[in-house]
């Protein structure tokens, strides 16, 4: 989410952002929005609610 908030223009942004959307309304994990999970089953691993998630909102005061 931070790299993708940097991103330069709104195609390159949706390359990030893409993958990210599919993987918090796919996910089984009770926590959708974990910042550590196994990135082949998409399951939380550790962590949650942490503040490093404050980057998914890093695009609502972007200029996209």
């Amino acid at each position: 989410m931070w790299i993708a908030a940097m991103s330069p223009d709104l195609e390159t942004f949706k390359k990030f952002i893409d993958p990210l959307y599919k993987y918090i309304n796919e996910t089984t994990s009770r926590v959708p929005i974990s910042d550590w999970h196994d990135t082949k089953t998409g399951k939380m691993t550790g962590f949650k609610a942490r503040s490093v998630i404050g980057g998914y909102w890093n695009p609502v005061s972007s200029n996209y």
